[in-house]
């Protein structure tokens, strides 16, 4: 398998969130809102530049937030797939 750019992603906050879109803007957000809330948890969390967000009832993985490498900016999208074209990894180059 090799990577395959699929695209670019914009940084304005100096990270990118990875989660299920429904958690962050579903009927029932599971994410710290509203936009201060979600910074401040970020940053009380951030740990090597990366911080992981709990579900609302405590336990982990409703998302994880990365800090991008030198801030704001484009970064390339990269996907692996696997031998049926599925996507079996993403990469995001930040440096």
């Amino acid at each position: 398998m090799e990577w395959e750019k699929v695209g670019d992603v914009g940084v304005d906050a100096g990270g990118i969130l990875i989660c299920d879109p429904c958690y962050a803007v579903g009927d029932e957000p599971q994410l710290p809102h509203p936009w201060k809330a979600f910074c401040d948890a970020w940053f009380a969390a951030e740990e090597h530049g990366v911080a992981q967000f709990p579900f609302r009832r405590g336990h982990e993985g409703a998302a994880i937030v990365v800090q991008s490498g030198v801030g704001d900016g484009f970064y390339p999208v990269f996907v692996k797939r696997d031998k049926s074209g599925r996507v079996a990894a993403v990469k995001v180059e930040f440096l």
